[in-house]
């Protein structure tokens, strides 16, 4: 029997496995399956390697193979269908195996996620060795079956070499065996999974429920998606099923735990994310993989949860650009998690009030079923949207501020209502501006505008968010030597400022990258706006990303074209998806209102998030990307090019694959360039079209990031 085993050696050249064979009088042999973890020869060591394909057929080779040493633990690392789902990922992705396998497990060693083995000794002999210590063991021994090595090791001090030698001689048995893991099974009631459905959500849950297909559940925010997922999990659960749940960021995680909490005992659920210390992430990895965890809840990452026995797979806010992983593997959870749910026999579903481009397409030509909820939990209306033209309005010295938000902002105060405020920008200011050469100050790194913050003692600083480098403020303007330099536009810690200024018995929240480092800080934040301890929410994304928060009845977006320009084809998606998720945070338990500041009061995608038309802008929009050949009317490829020469590397890339284009008929769209954020060191070749893979097949990608599916092209 032959194995291609993935080893935990670090190098490249072999990050798609190498072929051992199995001893065909082994016993172990029998107990080798795909994502087995196993000890093999690899040059003059011993390593770790997990099993990728098992031949049984033996292939003539031209020179001889080395056989593996050892099946470590009882049970696969990896099922079938997580096999399966890993070679999908290194073939349609364009990575190793290794870089794959990467996502699914922890750093090695990966017999430290396995249950222990414990060594066992019985007596074989009743004549007295020689030695003082090999005759302690011997008497320790009499009468006993079966007693682990650390126990003898424990009582009789300096005996570890001895046990050995022992055993050599014949004087004991030495017996090998997993060591039994306690599970914590489910209680054999599930009285405690019951959920309450209304009339529309019980029906929106038999039409998923009945079909076979991935799902797309799209439900107007506020119209109660979240008790769907729950009685589709309480399902999966009662037919002894695993459930994993994803949502596009850690504080959104935080913020659903407690409704499943009160579904199954808390220890039956696990919450997975990016900011889990290691030792963390690793014991939840133990504890799905025994079989402790009936619940899965998390960002992206979570979709590798070892489940043993998966029954759904649940995307909410599938929309979300963060779903994308921007580091080899370049997966997107929704592909990868449809490859998973097909190889594991489970039901995908995909829930959103403001659906990806991607997935509307897919459920408007059938491939996914399509399940609309077109109305909120609780008959409460959406909430009533007012569009403020910001040309020509006066702001004195509380810019991005109208009087018409701080007019709205005191009314919730008096009624002790709250408030959520959106901006798409953290910092102090966007900028810092010379006022003599009218120069903004700009990042060596990534040749963008600096953004301006403020530490706790109010220092200024720089930060380029494109790359993470600071920089202190300069005295004077790096281009024309002036002192008059000054912080232009505004960032969630000036709009906290001013708010402050404005009112200064308003208890402020903010809600962005500075603020929000641990996932104590995010539980923090969740409480006091749910127990009214405060009346305001500043934020960037995460304060629109699906937080049900009953006594907000106002959101306002601040600014809302900022994004709205970019020189990227999803811009405008991206830009309704977001003033229309936070129109949803108002009015979610009683009458609410949203206000929208713009400099583009028609633009298409403030008017479809004004009049809560989402359905008519995908229609549209799809047809734009028809016309012009971009996703998901057409596959996209991005090729990026870093480092020194990266700009010649890339033409002559680009050159070669428009050759090879050519010859084919064509029928591909090339483009290249440098990227916006690489400061002239990193470079794109873009490939669109119906099969853009094809072309790519005929090159050495080495040396090149391959980005299938992009989300950012800019």
């Amino acid at each position: 029997m032959l194995l291609t085993v993935v080893t935990a050696s670090r190098s490249g050249a072999i990050g798609s496995g190498l072929t051992y064979e199995a001893d065909d009088a082994s016993q172990a042999r029998r107990d080798i399956v795909p994502g087995s973890a196993v000890r093999v020869p690899l040059r003059k060591r011993i390593v770790e390697g997990i099993v990728i394909e098992v031949m049984e057929k033996k292939m003539k080779t031209e020179f001889d193979l080395r056989t593996i040493k050892n099946v470590l633990g009882g049970s696969p690392l990896l099922t079938e269908a997580q096999m399966k789902t890993v070679r999908w990922m290194a073939d349609y992705y364009f990575c190793t195996l290794r870089q794959a396998l990467q996502a699914w497990l922890p750093p090695p060693p990966w017999s430290r996620l396995l249950p222990s083995e414990i060594v066992t000794f019985t007596s074989a002999k009743n004549d007295p060795p020689r030695g003082k210590k090999a005759r302690a063991v011997m008497e320790f021994l009499m009468g006993k079956n079966n007693v682990p090595r650390e126990e003898i090791i424990r009582e009789i001090e300096g005996s570890a070499a001895v046990i050995k030698r022992l055993a050599r001689q014949g004087f004991l048995n030495e017996r090998r065996h997993i060591n039994p893991v306690m599970r914590n099974p489910l209680p054999e009631t599930s009285t405690f999974l019951r959920t309450s459905l209304t009339p529309a959500q019980s029906s929106a849950y038999r039409n998923i429920k009945n079909e076979r297909r991935p799902s797309l559940l799209f439900g107007v925010t506020g119209s109660g998606k979240t008790e769907i997922y729950a009685a589709l999990i309480a399902d999966a659960v009662r037919d002894g099923k695993q459930a994993i749940l994803l949502v596009p960021e850690i504080f959104l995680a935080e913020n659903v735990i407690d409704r499943f909490a009160e579904m199954m005992p808390r220890d039956r659920i696990s919450i997975l994310h990016s900011r889990l210390k290691y030792r963390q992430r690793k014991e939840e990895w133990r504890r799905i993989h025994r079989e402790e965890v009936s619940l899965v809840i998390g960002s992206r990452s979570a979709l590798f949860a070892p489940l043993r026995n998966l029954g759904l797979v649940i995307m909410d806010e599938e929309h979300e650009w963060t779903y994308k992983n921007e580091q080899s593997p370049r997966y997107h959870a929704r592909e990868t998690a449809e490859e998973l749910c097909r190889n594991a026999g489970a039901k995908l579903l995909l829930g959103s009030a403001t659906p990806s481009l991607e997935s509307w397409s897919r459920a408007k030509s059938g491939n996914y079923s399509l399940v609309r909820l077109p109305d909120r939990y609780g008959g409460n209306p959406l909430p009533h949207v007012t569009i403020i033209d910001l040309a020509g309005a006066e702001f004195g010295g509380n810019y991005p501020f109208t009087a018409q938000l701080i007019s709205a902002i005191a009314v919730q105060l008096k009624r002790k209502e709250q408030s959520v405020l959106f901006l798409n920008r953290r910092g102090a200011a966007s900028a810092l501006l010379c006022l003599q050469c009218r120069r903004r100050v700009i990042s060596p790194e990534s040749q963008l505008p600096f953004t301006v913050h403020h530490d706790k003692s109010g220092v200024p600083y720089l930060m380029d968010h494109a790359t993470g480098v600071r920089a202190p403020v300069p005295a004077l303007c790096p281009h024309c030597g002036s002192a008059a330099l000054r912080e232009i536009g505004a960032g969630t810690q000036r709009i906290e400022a001013i708010l402050k200024n404005i009112f200064p018995d308003a208890r402020i929240l903010r809600a962005d990258s500075d603020t929000l480092a641990t996932t104590d800080q995010m539980r923090s934040l969740l409480q006091k706006m749910k127990k009214n301890e405060a009346d305001i929410l500043i934020g960037t994304q995460s304060v629109v990303k699906g937080l049900d928060l009953p006594n907000v009845t106002l959101a306002a977006v601040l600014i809302a074209d900022v994004g709205l320009s970019l020189p990227h084809f999803r811009a405008g998606e991206r830009i309704m998806q977001l003033l229309t998720q936070l129109t949803g945070r108002s009015g979610r338990s009683k009458p609410g209102a949203v206000i929208i500041q713009t400099f583009r009061p028609a633009a298409a995608e403030v008017v479809a998030a004004a009049t809560h038309d989402t359905e008519r802008y995908l229609d549209d929009e799809i047809k734009v990307r028809l016309h012009a050949g971009y996703p998901p009317a057409a596959s996209m490829i991005r090729l990026l090019i870093r480092g020194p020469g990266a700009s010649e590397k890339a033409n002559r890339l680009y050159v070669s694959i428009m050759g090879a284009n050519f010859r084919q008929g064509g029928a591909i769209k090339i483009s290249v360039g440098p990227t916006i954020f690489g400061g002239g060191r990193e470079w794109q070749v873009l490939l669109r079209g119906a099969d853009p893979r094809e072309l790519l097949l005929r090159f050495d990608m080495k040396g090149i990031v391959v980005d299938i599916d992009p989300v950012e092209t800019i």
